[in-house]
């Protein structure tokens, strides 16, 4: 499985902006270091996760949506939605985030607005939402409901749909439909979610990502095994190719063939 692309201090939420009136310019402060900077936007991202965690998520989200750069706003809604997985545990709170957060972006327009770097946020924002909305990597702490699930899918089709109107390639198409793949997994659903991998491996084949259509077949091969009729048959071909991912000799493949293993025992089983 492609690993989760983390977003490092791309939130820079800001309480307030300032002031461009130049009576006032002798009066105003320095500018603050990058280091200062980095706090500030750590402690802003803080003071948005406690109102999550104390139950004010309507508060949180308001908040993001008031800053004035809505490019810099979607970046906190990727960095917010982030952190309320990883630190809160939340996905409930995650997905109203992400919900709110590609609502927020896509909307957004005007002469001034970057309106492709706000798609690209969005898309950003969805991917990373979608893919922990999928239980096969077993994240200690996280507890994925079937709702989560049904979101889940509902953003990763967003996210492919972004892929493909962005042109992004076909390393990022191919993920794409993988994620959609992997959750049509996880929720039982053969038939599509091996449809969708086929769809991805597809799209690393033209874009010569080896190790990716590897890893592709081999959620097919699990989507094969979770299915009595065909359980051997898909044993033997996730067998196959785990020893080809071991033969690659790349952290990448290794990362595949771990998460692939890891899957296995979640979604599938002996």
């Amino acid at each position: 499985m492609q690993p989760r692309t983390t977003y490092k201090n791309l939130a820079s939420v800001r309480r307030g902006r300032e002031r461009h009136d130049h009576s006032l310019k002798a009066n105003q402060p320095k500018p603050m270091t990058p280091k200062e900077d980095a706090r500030l936007n750590e402690m802003n991202l803080s003071s948005l996760l406690a109102l999550v965690e104390s139950g004010n998520l309507p508060v949180a989200i308001s908040s993001v949506k008031a800053n004035p750069d809505p490019v810099e706003a979607s970046a906190t809604f990727i960095e917010l939605a982030r952190q309320t997985y990883r630190q809160l545990k939340d996905v409930s709170s995650m997905v109203a985030i992400a919900d709110a957060g590609t609502q927020f972006a896509l909307s957004q327009g005007g002469p001034s607005v970057d309106v492709g770097k706000l798609r690209r946020n969005a898309k950003v924002l969805a991917f990373n939402t979608a893919a922990n909305c999928w239980p096969g990597w077993g994240d200690e702490g996280i507890e994925i409901r079937t709702e989560h699930l049904e979101a889940g899918l509902k953003l990763a089709t967003l996210s492919r749909d972004l892929t493909e109107e962005l042109d992004l390639g076909h390393k990022e198409r191919g993920t794409a439909h993988w994620l959609i793949g992997a959750l049509h997994l996880a929720m039982g659903d053969f038939a599509e979610s091996i449809a969708a991998l086929q769809r991805a491996k597809d799209e690393y084949r033209a874009g010569g990502n080896s190790d990716q259509l590897l890893m592709a077949e081999g959620y097919a091969a699990l989507a094969l095994k979770a299915q009595p009729a065909s359980q051997s048959a898909g044993t033997l071909e996730l067998n196959r190719i785990l020893r080809q991912l071991g033969n690659q000799n790349s952290k990448e493949a290794q990362f595949f063939a771990n998460q692939l293993i890891t899957a296995d025992r979640i979604l599938v089983g002996p």
